[in-house]
């Protein structure tokens, strides 16, 4: 007899069962989502769960006419349960008020003084138990907390503007459509499977909303550093020694000024655009734009600058503004700080599925303790680092030695490596320069 009891209650109850260990499943799974909100959806469905199995076991016990200690206990579980789901849920949406509990408490004192008058249940006619009238009295504490939960949203409705009112209107429709549905016999256990749909679907909202908020984060973020590599980019003491240069060349060769303030515009224009909706640029464009900066700088150094290219592949983006600094670091705090200048080479090959990019010269080198203990943040050369990796999953590898130079390679997209740091006479650009 209990076997097909337990049988028809697996198959009246599959789905409800299935949402809550669905939901264990769920919320064990690392997510945005805080531990709180996971807590209190793991509470609610073990509710539903104890709910479904108190009132399966309390209708065995009344089919077999049973009325004992066994029974009082099970229908004090059962209707103290029922509104308290109600009671959570209402505390889903005011977390903080915590008075919201003290009309389920009242329900719980009062059957447990029913149970124990055996008010509950009267054996009828034909020796079968019966609920009285006093086991129907949960409902009222149902429909009082549909009234305070009514107040509270429509109060939210009113002062917060930025809540989708369709999806709580289709939530609370489709609950009370349920509650009435149980209430009048209409469909027994059909509340809890919507309960749980309702708990279900306001975690998915939740994780929803939390990806959004990480995502805009991302791009708040992913913005700033565009920003501070524009700044970074365009200094003032480059400023001034370009316009210098153009005011020098107005007197001697005004077309070669001419020519120097439309690559100088273009480069401004370049940083400039790199504000805009494109993350990456193809190489060629990256390279362009690069090749701009070296000529300015090659008419206010002269034959101190030197380069060369060795460019077998360009078929590839790179995140906008990320070659320029490398070279520019390589001119300013390498070759320039000899007094015969250098040489830069960039090269460009592909090798398998990877790019690669190397970016050589002749310079100086640098000591990795006085870089890193320099006492400036060198924002430049750290977001670009930071944006290789992030955007496009590069890998860069920077050696440096001391009176021979410095060679950063950058491998796209390649096997994501970390960024090796040398000891010794060696250390990493994003250290120096700015």
């Amino acid at each position: 007899m209990k076997e097909i009891y337990l049988q028809n209650y697996l198959v009246e109850n599959y789905t409800l069962i299935a949402m809550v260990v669905g939901t264990y499943f769920v919320v064990t799974m690392e997510s945005a989502v805080d531990i709180f909100i996971k807590k209190r959806m793991v509470i609610n469905m073990t509710l539903l769960f104890i709910l479904s199995m108190s009132e399966f076991y309390m209708n065995y016990l009344k089919d077999q006419a049973v009325l004992g200690l066994s029974l009082i206990i099970t229908g004090i579980i059962y209707y103290s349960l029922k509104p308290l789901v109600m009671a959570i849920l209402i505390n889903m949406v005011e977390p903080k008020n915590k008075t919201i509990y003290i009309p389920a408490i009242v329900n719980f004192l009062f059957y447990c003084g029913a149970f124990f008058k055996n008010n509950v249940f009267y054996f009828g006619a034909g020796g079968s138990l019966e609920v009285a009238l006093l086991g129907h009295a949960f409902i009222v504490t149902e429909w009082v907390y549909w009234v305070i939960l009514l107040l509270i949203l429509n109060l939210k409705f009113y002062t917060n503007k930025n809540i989708n009112q369709l999806q709580a209107f289709f939530c609370i429709a489709c609950l009370m459509a349920a509650n009435i549905m149980e209430s009048i016999g209409m469909s027994v256990g059909i509340l809890n499977e919507t309960y749980a749909v309702a708990f279900l679907f306001y975690y998915l909202v939740i994780h929803v909303y939390i990806s959004q908020q990480i995502n805009e984060e991302k791009e708040l973020k992913l913005r700033e550093q565009r920003l501070l590599l524009m700044l970074s980019q365009i200094q003032p003491h480059f400023l001034y020694n370009t316009l210098n240069t153009i005011t020098a060349l107005c007197r001697v060769n005004p077309k070669l000024a001419e020519e120097t303030t439309i690559k100088f515009s273009g480069y401004l224009r370049e940083n400039m655009y790199s504000m805009g909706e494109n993350d990456t640029n193809p190489f060629s464009q990256e390279l362009e734009h690069t090749n701009i900066y070296l000529d300015i700088e090659k008419l206010r150094f002269g034959d101190r600058v030197k380069v060369k290219y060795d460019i077998k592949s360009d078929d590839f983006n790179m995140p906008t503004l990320t070659l320029q600094p490398i070279v520019e670091n390589a001119v300013k705090h390498g070759i320039c700080n000899k007094l015969e200048g250098g040489t830069i080479k960039i090269s460009a090959e592909k090798k398998g599925r990877d790019h690669i990019i190397t970016i050589q010269d002749n310079g100086i080198g640098f000591e990795i303790d006085k870089a890193l203990n320099d006492g400036r943040p060198h924002v430049g050369i750290h977001n670009v680092k930071e944006r290789l990796k992030s955007m496009v999953r590069a890998e860069m590898e920077i050696i440096s030695f001391i009176g021979i130079g410095t060679t950063v390679r950058i491998i796209i997209p390649g096997e994501r490596k970390n960024t090796r740091l040398e000891s010794g006479e060696r250390r990493e650009i994003f250290s120096i320069g700015r």
